[in-house]
């Protein structure tokens, strides 16, 4: 009797068993820079928020200070969309959904949040403030130069007879429209003596749309593909109507 008690312990205790422990949760994600894509999710939701690179970028490091140009889009642990900007954003680096100080640009970043018994999965993929890629070689009167941190600036003077527009990097996404509205960063110098007359590169993008701005910026950027850097040279009558104006463009989304 002993012995069939002890036998029957035995078999309980085979029976009953510790549960499984929970399996970390994974994330792939897909897609060209700025349109994210959740390719697959599995395992269970984490017990405290987790946050790592998917991919890192060569761009410039984001300071607490900077403006960030972002795009961000955010999943349930089972893959289903919550919420997803269609088109990107700039708001200050820490007044973004997750803290980007410290990040390059050019990088992709995931957050995990747990939340009751799920999660919200949060991708976020910086974008360039600085238009990337080899400067060609332009002609006419005029030159652009660029400082350690990648800002342009413009050598050169001269009287501008007809409006013209050259592609000094020339971008790789799709071509904008007059109808558009872009993130970009510019700097415009009045063509006669090289002054700056005003400038973006202090401050951070901005969205501008393209039908309300002057003629002759609106002409040279038309058509001209996301990623591009132009220098566009306008004549007093296609600009504001007093100077001959000199515009480095830097064309870094649609908006």
């Amino acid at each position: 009797m002993r012995r069939a008690l002890l036998a029957l312990a035995l078999t309980l205790g085979a029976c009953s068993s510790s549960p499984p422990e929970p399996e970390p949760l994974t994330v792939e994600a897909r897609g060209p820079l700025g349109s994210p894509i959740l390719e697959d999710v599995d395992g269970d939701p984490p017990q405290e928020a987790e946050l790592w690179v998917e991919s890192e970028g060569t761009g410039r490091v984001l300071t607490e200070e900077s403006q960030a140009l972002y795009t961000a889009v955010s999943y349930d642990d089972r893959g289903r969309l919550l919420a997803g900007a269609d088109r990107p954003v700039v708001t200050g680096a820490v007044q973004a959904p997750v803290d980007l100080s410290g990040y390059t640009e050019g990088s992709r970043i995931i957050s995990v949040d747990p939340q009751g018994e799920g999660a919200e999965i949060l991708i976020i993929d910086i974008l360039h403030t600085i238009v990337q890629g080899e400067q060609r070689e332009i002609e006419g009167p005029f030159t652009v130069t660029v400082d350690d941190s990648g800002v342009p600036a413009l050598a050169g003077t001269a009287e501008i007879r007809r409006l013209s527009s050259q592609s000094v990097i020339r971008g790789e996404g799709p071509q904008i429209s007059v109808d558009d509205d872009v993130y970009v960063q510019y700097s415009l110098y009045r063509a006669a003596d090289g002054t700056l007359v005003e400038s973006t590169w202090g401050t951070g993008p901005i969205l501008l749309s393209l039908s309300d701005t002057f003629e002759g910026l609106w002409t040279g950027a038309a058509e001209a593909p996301v990623g591009s850097r132009l220098l566009i040279q306008v004549p007093a009558g296609q600009a504001q109507g007093t100077d001959d104006v000199v515009i480095i463009l830097d064309i870094l989304a649609l908006g």
